[in-house]
């Protein structure tokens, strides 16, 4: 009884800008031919008019459950859409049929790998992806894809230089490949290595290095205590300033065992002559040539003190110790002994000293002050036979 249409007409009218919108068609002068178009144009519920007051409560039952559905098809389809789009921005996901030609590629595994999905759809995936041919990650897909079973598994994707963790599972089209970039976990996990390495050098250096002075300080002060002798004082003097300088380096070896130096431009020559100045130098001299490097001075101070002390005590009392500059860094040689050949693959490492007392470490803080500052260190003669230190800028063409 509606002018200008009837409730057929106003179904596909609505139809076609709110294909979902609850549409209830109630009627006094339906008919089983009038259901059946109704159906077909997509009615949510036909209910036909009667005499009593039931069907008017049918209808609102009916209204109430289309209403519900509708509201919990669309929440589901929200949290369903927010998870895919959290889902693409943190896992890749792809599939392979059967044949390995390339059918779904997510933005995750575009963003990944440089390619887009429109570059790789309907491709084969080794055409797609040669260099992955022989790596872990292709004979893992391989081993799902035959034994039908599904993987996971974790490793090192070389060509492009990234740590995954990989979830494939094996599906009538093919497979489905889901991972995660876990590269950076793996940094953080190395960072920890490394810095349980540091503490646990650290530890030797405490419970071996510390020991044998405070040992030596402790009998010799009980020995005052006992026989009033003086010298005995000076014995416990030594191993107390020994205790100190071991304390300094292991300082000095965590403050250097980050991952970055704040870097500013100083002068080589000053650097070089405040550090010299804060060591025993005894009748050593020092030689420089001024350049102006990039670096954290304070850093960079430690470097030389280390390199210093251990240039005059290895080199003797009148060693001569020259600083000055490489076309992409610099160096440090001296007039002494030199390191032996057989030696230089081990000084830098913890711990290792070939004499006059040295506490083990100096070259340690010496490397890795150097790491830090992005410098390669080298190990060589000097004219003269004694030791010299190159360090080269490693992002310099050389």
């Amino acid at each position: 009884q509606m002018p200008g249409t009837d409730g057929i007409e106003f179904l596909r009218a609505v139809r076609e800008s709110y294909p979902n919108l609850p549409f209830f068609l109630f009627t006094g002068h339906g008919s089983e031919e009038v259901a059946t178009e109704a159906i077909d144009a997509g009615v949510t519920s036909y209910l036909k008019k009667g005499n009593g007051t039931d069907v008017y409560e049918r209808l609102v039952n009916r209204i109430r459950n289309a209403v519900s559905h509708q509201r919990s098809e669309r929440r589901a389809e929200v949290a369903q859409n927010r998870l895919l789009e959290l889902y693409e921005q943190t896992a890749g996901f792809f599939i392979v049929d059967g044949e390995w030609t390339i059918t779904y590629w997510n933005q995750q595994m575009a963003r990944r790998t440089g390619r887009t999905p429109d570059e790789v759809l309907g491709q084969s995936f080794l055409d797609a992806f040669p260099d992955a041919r022989g790596t872990d990650l292709y004979k893992n897909y391989r081993e799902a894809m035959e034994l039908r079973e599904p993987v996971t598994f974790e490793t090192h994707y070389e060509p492009q230089d990234y740590w995954i963790t990989v979830r494939v599972f094996p599906v009538e089209e093919g497979l489905f490949v889901h991972s995660r970039e876990i590269t950076a976990e793996k940094e953080r996990e190395r960072e920890l290595q490394r810095r349980n390495h540091i503490l646990e050098s650290f530890a030797n250096t405490v419970s071996h290095d510390l020991r044998n002075p405070l040992s030596v300080a402790t009998a010799n002060l009980e020995l005052y205590r006992e026989t009033g002798d003086v010298s005995r004082l000076d014995a416990v003097e030594t191993a107390l300033q020994r205790i100190d300088e071991l304390t300094e380096d292991l300082l000095t070896v965590a403050q250097t065992g980050g991952q970055t130096a704040e870097c500013d431009d100083i002068s080589l020559a000053d650097v070089a002559g405040r550090a010299w100045d804060s060591i025993e130098t005894r009748a050593a001299s020092l030689e420089t040539e001024d350049h102006i490097i990039s670096g954290d001075e304070g850093q960079v101070r430690a470097l030389f003190e280390n390199l210093f002390r251990n240039a005059v005590g290895h080199g003797g009392e009148d060693v001569t110790v020259r600083v000055g500059p490489l076309g992409d860094g610099f160096f440090v040689e001296d007039t002494g002994k030199g390191i032996p050949a057989e030696h230089r693959e081990q000084v830098f490492e913890h711990g290792f000293s070939t004499g006059y007392g040295g506490s083990g470490v100096g070259l340690t803080i010496v490397s890795r002050i150097a790491q830090v500052h992005g410098w390669d260190v080298t190990l060589s003669d000097s004219r003269e036979g004694g030791a010299r230190f190159e360090f080269h800028d490693m992002d310099a063409d050389r």
